[in-house]
């Protein structure tokens, strides 16, 4: 394959796959066609996820290829068909139920124990129970044949393989020993096992439905996004209210968001003032506060002003959607781990099939020679018994539960095997600007001689009103949080790299560095004190004065976010390194890590800096995290184990992110360790329990111990157990 090929990526929608042996075999074939970069098959999902080279193969050639092995394919659409899918099954599960419970009522003859108990005659009858499993057999178990024909067909075998031989096996001996006993004009109940076919192929389909029911649940996260967006939207544009569908809409338009109406897209406030619940991205039930040109977020919910916003991003660009896209994604990729599990099970089911053979031989020629009829049914309860299910859902069904958790709390893991590789960090580098801060100054403390805090901030803010310095920016927002009355300036000069000089309100004003109030001619002697003490605090202090005196200071530093020391110390609970990188100069750097509580700290570095503190660590054999939000952080973001960009970051940082968090809190970073530790914790525990049962069940189905259809009841059983244990994840208490 040309490795400058145009590769295009493909995601389909793949029904009829019952087992991990399934999964595998598409993988198998499809990556051998010309063309095919990579693929990536989702049992939990049903969703497969391509690399291709379009001009070697087609998506019609592929859905093809897959529909050849016995498998439904089409290019994925939206939504998803989870309820109709367990609609399908509960049917066929009723009619299956209705049919079988006489066989079960009748099959308690075979126990002496069960004496007492009354039967119908009817029941009894073999001509009566072949009439209710024929049905139960060959329509109802249809699928399982046509699935296992086409399987084999393939020259692979996969659940249904086993499905349908071991309840054909029950069935056809039953309807041997039924027509012997209708011609020999006798009837004994206990030669006929047609409950066991009957019974198996119940159990499984009650197993699948259970499967369906706690999928649904995990992907209740995802359909709760795609219904965020509202079908309609109101228009403005020419002084006129249109509604309009959300699909009209361009970047650029002007919409009314009213009190209680859902954001339809991401964009910008133009005017209006309002508190909006912005829970789905940030996790945090406390609405926030939007302002002119502050950004919303679309999905989100206005909650008590009225909104006019400039929409800034439509379709697939959005939050929303991107935030939909990197779910699926995530969901439908695979760790490394779940790889070696499809390797075991690409192997399991011929084993299976071996053993059954080999139990059947073993009984019916040396262990029990003559008794065909019990070596078949050991070998029967061993086909049953051996299904992989367990073992094919352990991995992605975890990951599926875990990845949607972390989608609640605005956690996005791009790949499955993102989750697999942050368990193991043991060093997180933090970025300073944006990361442990907000990156934007603000203005943190205001010294006047007079102590009028107020009209100091409203005269400096009108002094700076037309300056483009982000200091003079800050000055001015605090002006306008306090909710002070800022005037045009008068008179006004900026004087490059030192202040601004100004008439405000008849009175002359500068605002500037010690060097500017030097070229003043201004005294300072007698604030060098207090200066000092908020410039070893990391602060940048900016002098105020009138009239040929300085009449206070304010003192602007990037503050430092709220959540960032406690962030920290989980981080260090969860045993890991924490250091913090930064372009910003030694001193200031110190003063914010002694704040959050970061003991290292490497300043001014540059961006190829941070990378070879990355690798320099990675020599050591240690597994890094970096969590940055600029595009200075992009390269280190690439180079380490693990990515993670902080919500407020740039664009570039979040396409080399492995993680995005969609809100700036720290604790964000913190939270996903926990998910990915608990999401590796549950599939290792499914893994085990998978394997352990397959190691003590198969030993009592060969021996005898365990009747095909208690072997089928705890096949199905075993199913739902892993899915269970996976929807736990659910409850991962984060903030610990």
């Amino acid at each position: 394959m040309n490795d400058e090929a145009e590769l295009k990526q493909m995601r389909l929608e793949i029904g009829g796959m019952t087992c991990a042996a399934c999964s595998a075999k598409i993988e198998k074939v499809v990556s051998r066609m010309d063309g095919v970069r990579e693929i990536v098959v989702n049992l939990t999902m049903g969703r497969a996820a391509l690399v291709i080279e379009p001009e070697c193969v087609g998506d019609n050639q592929i859905i093809e290829r897959i529909e050849k092995l016995g498998y439904k394919a089409k290019k994925l659409e939206e939504g998803n068909k989870r309820g109709q899918e367990q609609s399908s099954l509960g049917i066929k599960l009723t009619m299956a139920v209705v049919l079988t419970l006489p066989l079960l009522w009748a099959m308690v003859r075979h126990y002496t124990f069960t004496s007492s108990i009354w039967i119908p005659e009817l029941f009894l009858q073999p001509w009566f129970q072949w009439a209710l499993a024929t049905p139960v057999q060959f329509i109802i178990g249809a699928p399982f044949y046509f699935n296992a024909y086409k399987a084999l067909r393939n020259k692979s075998a996969n659940m249904d393989v086993l499905v349908a031989l071991s309840t054909t096996c029950a069935y056809l001996y039953s309807h041997y020993m039924t027509i012997h006993m209708l011609r020999e004009g006798h009837s004994n109940p206990h030669s006929v096992y047609f409950e066991t076919s009957a019974m198996i192929i119940t159990v499984v389909l009650l197993g699948k439905w259970l499967e369906a029911s706690a999928k649904k649940r995990t992907l209740r996260s995802i359909q709760g996004l795609q219904q965020l967006k509202p079908d309609h939207v109101t228009l403005l544009r020419g002084g006129e209210r249109i509604k309009a569908a959300i699909e009209e809409i361009r970047v650029g338009d002007c919409l009314l968001i009213l009190p209680s109406e859902t954001v339809p897209l991401d964009g910008q406030v133009l005017e209006g003032r309002s508190a909006v619940d912005e829970a789905f991205v940030t996790g945090e039930a406390a609405p926030v506060e939007k302002r002119q040109l502050e950004r919303l977020i679309g999905g989100s919910r206005n909650i008590d002003g009225t909104l006019i916003m400039r929409v800034t991003a439509i379709g697939p660009d959005t939050a929303l959607a991107k935030m939909i896209r990197l779910m699926e994604e995530a969901q439908g990729s695979k760790a490394e781990i779940a790889r070696a599990v499809d390797r075991i099970a690409s192997v399991f089911v011929p084993s299976v099939l071996a053993l059954a053979l080999l139990t059947l031989g073993m009984w019916s020629l040396w262990l029990s020679p003559g008794d065909f009829s019990g070596a078949l049914f050991k070998a029967i309860a061993v086909l049953v018994i051996a299904c992989p299910c367990a073992l094919g859902l352990a991995t992605p069904t975890s990951i599926l539960v875990g990845t949607s958790r972390a989608a609640e709390g605005g956690i996005l893991f791009k790949e499955g095997k993102d989750v697999e590789q942050l368990q193991r960090v043991d060093v997180v580098l933090l970025d300073k600007t944006g990361t442990l801060t907000h990156g934007a100054p603000r203005v943190t403390d205001i010294i006047t001689e007079d102590g009028q805090e107020h009209r100091l901030l409203r005269m400096a803010a009108a002094a700076e009103l037309q300056a483009e310095h982000p200091y003079a920016k800050a000055i001015v927002r605090e002006a306008l949080r306090r909710n002070l009355n800022v005037k045009e300036p008068e008179q006004f000069e900026f004087m490059a790299g030192f202040g601004v000089k100004a008439r405000v309100e008849q009175i002359d004003v500068a605002i500037g560095s010690k060097l500017f109030m030097k070229q003043q001619g201004i005294d300072m002697e007698q604030h060098f004190e207090v200066s000092e003490r908020l410039a070893s605090e990391g602060k940048t202090v900016l002098y105020a004065a009138s009239q040929g005196s300085v009449v206070g200071l304010l003192a602007i530093a990037d503050v430092m976010k709220a959540s960032s020391p406690q962030a920290i110390r989980r981080l260090k609970r969860l045993r890991t390194d924490v250091i913090m990188v930064t372009g910003d100069q030694e001193r200031t750097a110190r003063a914010i890590a002694a704040k959050a509580g970061i003991a290292a700290v490497y300043s001014e570095m540059l961006p190829q800096d941070k990378v070879d503190l990355v690798r320099a660590l990675q020599r050591k054999g240690k597994r890094v995290a970096m969590v940055g939000d600029g595009i200075n952080d992009a390269p280190a973001l690439a180079a380490a184990d693990i990515g993670i960009a902080v919500g407020t970051g740039a664009d570039v940082a979040k396409e080399a992110a492995d993680v995005n968090l969609l809100h700036s809190d720290l604790g964000g970073v913190a939270d996903a360790i926990v998910i990915s530790r608990a999401t590796m914790r549950n599939i290792r525990q499914n893994l085990a329990f998978a394997l352990l049962y397959n190691a003590l069940a198969i030993p009592l189905a060969f021996m005898g111990w365990m009747a095909p259809w208690i072997a089928g009841t705890a096949m199905a059983l075993s199913s739902v157990s892993v899915v269970a244990n996976a929807l736990r994840l659910q409850r991962i208490p984060w903030r610990s």
